[in-house]
């Protein structure tokens, strides 16, 4: 169907309307939520384009942080076997990887306690079937431009590899392979090894851990007069209710010793972890909100996320079958219910209106998201890019 017939690769903005952005949160095995969000998507988009139809084809730029830079990396993944590369992956496959192969990255460790040295899971199944699936492909072979901060602890330093830089000759050195890349920016510290590799021309070595919520598209929203040539898709991977959220009182953290910040013996949680994952998640939010809203271009800023889990889906690491049958029924629930915003003065997210879900947002982006990828081309005609 139109735009699949034409040349696999997206167009340049500069001859659209649009610059079309995806960011995806991280979270650990509860990147199974935007993996649903994204299932829904590329099925609205089939609808329009035909079955052959990807996220890839779409979005200029696909941002993710942790988890959700494993997944931008198998959108970004061509199919090396083909002559004409399309995205290997589709997102049925990523739902298949959390749930197939998340109980087998996230398999309790026999007799860990927290005082274990070392972090919780040894990585080693994650790093096997990475680097099996993502192979020799680098970073500048993605379909799109891909955006995956990550962190250097040796220089104590954010690393963000971004495509667009790694085509340039100052920054080839972030040309890394996407299985590194990935691997990297999954290292949630306490639960997953640190990853060490080195530049394609062994000239830098990068000492890395998750890179949080670092992201490079912000500062470039802060440049645009109006926000009305973006068109970003936020995708969260879920809180707990405010009302429930188990958190401390101040009595209870003046208490804290240094270690007891890091970590909580008898509940076995991170309070500072915890603490600036939240923070972070909910600041990224309020300011992309911030900016579009008083840009008058609300509509171009897309934010899915759900505050519904309980105490047990909210953790990273809970690859139990039950639980992740319990993250995919979440996330259709969120999906058909209404779209909720952050409010700026209580961080909480309300609800826009009555009447307007996620679905019938979902449905809008994809026929957007659709005509920019129609224009492009047919303006483009016969011309090569």
């Amino acid at each position: 169907m139109a735009g699949l017939n034409s040349p696999s690769k997206l167009p340049p903005p500069s001859v659209g309307k649009l610059l079309t952005v995806l960011s995806i949160d991280g979270g650990g095995i509860k990147g199974l939520i935007p993996a649903v969000v994204l299932h829904c998507l590329e099925g609205e988009l089939k609808k329009l384009d035909g079955e052959q139809a990807r996220i890839a084809d779409y979005f200029d730029v696909v941002a993710g942080t942790s988890t959700g830079g494993l997944i931008a990396a198998m959108l970004g993944a061509p199919d090396a076997n083909t002559n004409n590369p399309r995205p290997k992956y589709n997102t049925d496959d990523i739902k298949n990887f959390y749930i197939n192969d998340g109980p087998i990255i996230f398999t309790p460790p026999d007799n860990y306690d927290w005082t274990t040295p070392g972090p919780k899971y040894d990585g080693k199944f994650l790093h096997e079937i990475v680097k099996e699936e993502l192979g020799s492909t680098r970073l500048v072979q993605a379909l799109t431009n891909l955006v995956i901060p990550t962190f250097d602890i040796l220089r104590l330093s954010p690393v963000i590899f971004s495509k667009f830089k790694a085509q340039e000759d100052e920054f080839k050195y972030l040309n890394g392979l996407l299985s590194d890349i990935s691997i990297s920016t999954s290292a949630a510290p306490t639960y997953l090894p640190a990853h060490c590799f080195t530049s394609e021309d062994g000239n830098t070595e990068f000492n890395m851990i998750d890179g949080g919520a670092a992201a490079e598209l912000y500062p470039m929203m802060d440049r645009a007069d109006d926000c009305s040539n973006i068109l970003l898709l936020s995708l969260g991977c879920g809180v707990q209710p405010p009302v429930s959220a188990p958190g401390w009182t101040v009595s209870t953290v003046n208490q804290f010793s240094q270690m007891g910040w890091m970590i909580q013996l008898e509940t076995k949680r991170s309070p500072i972890l915890e603490s600036i994952g939240a923070a972070s998640t909910d600041i990224v939010d309020y300011y992309a909100y911030s900016v579009f809203k008083a840009r008058n271009a609300e509509r171009n800023y897309l934010r899915v996320q759900t505050d519904a889990l309980t105490p047990d889906m909210d953790k990273m690491d809970n690859a139990d079958p039950v639980n992740l049958q319990n993250l995919v029924d979440i996330a259709n629930k969120m999906i058909d219910g209404n779209v909720k915003k952050i409010n700026p003065v209580t961080f909480q997210l309300e609800p826009m209106d009555d009447t307007t879900t996620y679905k019938q947002e979902l449905i809008r982006y994809a026929k957007i998201l659709s005509d920019e990828r129609k224009g492009r081309i047919a303006k483009l005609g016969s011309k090569k890019y």
